[in-house]
């Protein structure tokens, strides 16, 4: 964990992790298999199979229009990106500061074929950065970061972990003809949604939308990449968007197009 932090520096991360995670310009080819629970796996497995080569870093902002009449629409400074580790691949948010003055750290480590762990600091107006950063246990991992709409969950993408994963059919979303994968963790969270249906796309195996659901099978949360650019021959996103429907917030994480850069 020390050499996590020591190797973020001063700056949060996610950058090569929008490819990485959508999978832009990086085809994904589905294979068939005998039944829905083996076709998930497979397509799960290839999925996480995906590690940046190099650290590479982006700036922008958490914009987020809170529930209806509640407060203003207020925007939170982000710096975010990912970086190799010789024994996987790490991302690092840094967030703030909030209308309240505070700023937060999310560090998300993955390892093999083991779920991501998290680590998370957060300090108020004033204050400075600790050591190192705190453990995040599974049961806190359906909290708001830097009080947006993405929880800690959404950012490591917790659900493709889970040990429910079905292809349950193939459709077109958005133009682009896409594979569904029903997510689901028996157990279920005391807090939280417990099952996830992504829709990933056939040809780059990027995600072109997702939702998460509640007990009662409502969708709770809906995530979708919104705005792509073209810049110097490949495409980068540069704007995603979570909505809250239970909540009735959103909000949309903007990146700096082409800003990002080796570390």
């Amino acid at each position: 964990m020390k050499a996590i932090w020591d190797a973020c520096g001063w700056v949060g991360r996610l950058a090569v992790g929008l490819a990485v995670i959508l999978g832009i310009g990086k085809p994904v080819v589905a294979a068939p298999h005998p039944s829905p629970e083996a076709a998930g796996q497979a397509l799960v497995a290839r999925l996480l199979a995906r590690a940046p080569e190099s650290a590479q870093t982006n700036r922008g902002a958490l914009v987020v229009r809170p529930p209806r009449g509640t407060r203003p629409v207020f925007e939170v400074p982000l710096e975010i990106a990912v970086y190799p580790t010789r024994t996987g691949w790490g991302s690092f948010y840094q967030a703030g500061p909030t209308p309240d003055g505070r700023r937060v750290r999310l560090w998300i480590e993955r390892v093999g074929d083991g779920p991501p762990r998290y680590w998370k600091a957060e300090v108020g107006p004033g204050e400075s950065w600790p050591e190192t950063g705190q453990p995040v246990e599974s049961e806190a991992l359906m909290q708001r970061f830097a009080q947006s709409d993405f929880w800690l969950a959404d950012l490591g993408m917790q659900f493709l972990y889970w040990p429910r994963q079905r292809l349950i059919r193939s459709e077109m979303r958005r133009g682009q003809f896409c594979d569904v994968l029903e997510s689901e963790d028996p157990a279920g969270p005391t807090v939280g949604y417990g099952r996830v249906r992504a829709w990933w796309d056939r040809d780059t195996g990027g995600l072109v939308h997702a939702e998460a659901l509640d007990t009662r099978d409502r969708v709770w949360k809906e995530f979708s990449p919104r705005v792509f650019r073209k810049i110097e021959g490949r495409w980068e996103v540069t704007e995603l968007e979570m909505i809250d429907r239970q909540a009735g917030s959103r909000t949309r994480l903007v990146l700096q197009p082409g800003s990002e850069g080796q570390k």
